[in-house]
Formats: structure tokens, sequence, C-alpha cells
């Protein structure tokens, strides 16, 4: 009787380390990364105004925490420079493809709706600003 009990605690345990390590990779990308992500954005010369899809987020250099669900448009302005336009775009997270290759289903489903499936690139952003071409007035003969 002994050795039946040592046999099934001995079972017990490699189902218990296995069931851990198969929650531990099937783990969501909601779980190991947020639904926002960190871009770094930066300017030469700094201070420039900056813009992501349409609103203000102040002036370079700075970090900003932006969703993943979607691609975004950022602007730098500065005066007497050209306005710079750039996109970040969504790629399919890492993570997301551990759900699916685990077939954790609900997982998926679960990234699919917070965002938490995509990665933004780039993930820094480095922008040297362009002088503004001064256009001189016609005269009138």
């Amino acid at each position: 009787m002994l050795i039946i009990a040592k046999v099934n605690m001995k079972r017990l345990k490699i189902i218990a380390a296995a069931t851990t390590i198969l929650l531990a990779f099937s783990a969501c990308s909601t779980v190991m990364q947020s639904t926002t992500q960190q871009v770094e954005l930066r300017s030469n010369p700094p201070n420039a105004k900056i813009t992501i899809d349409g609103k203000k987020f102040g002036t370079s250099p700075q970090t900003v925490n932006i969703e993943r669900s979607t691609n975004h448009l950022i602007n730098f302005h500065l005066d007497g420079y050209e306005t710079y336009e750039t996109q970040i775009t969504r790629k399919i997270s890492f993570w997301f493809w551990g759900n699916a290759l685990n077939g954790f289903i609900p997982g998926m489903v679960i990234d699919m709706f917070t965002g938490s499936m995509y990665n933004l690139l780039p993930e820094k952003i480095d922008v040297e600003l362009t002088p503004a071409k001064v256009v001189a007035p016609v005269k009138k003969k």
C-alpha cells in the first residue's frame, strides 16, 4: 500500500508540474504585456511639438504610452522647420503566437479584444527636422 501511495504521489507531482508549465506557456499577451506600449520620440533640434493621431502630446524628447490596438500617425512640428510625419505600425506579438501554438483559444480571443496581441514598431523614433524653405515674394512689374 505504501509503494502505491508513493507512485501515486510521484504521478501527482508530475501532473502538477506539467500543468503549471502548460499554463505558464499558454499565458496570453494581456498577462505578459499590457494593452499599451511605451514609444520613445526624439527630434533634432529638440522641443518639436508632437501630435499622435491628431492629439497633442507635448514636445520632444519624451516617451509616450500609446494603445497597441491600432496604427498611429505621429507628427513633429517646430517653427522654421518642415513638419515631419511618420507612422507607428502594429505587428502581431510573439506571445499571441505562443497562445496559438499551445491551442489556448481563450487567451487568443482575449488578446484580440484587448489589442495586446500587437507590438508597435518602431519602438523608438529619432527625427532629423529639415529647415523650411523660404519662398521669396514675387515682384510685380
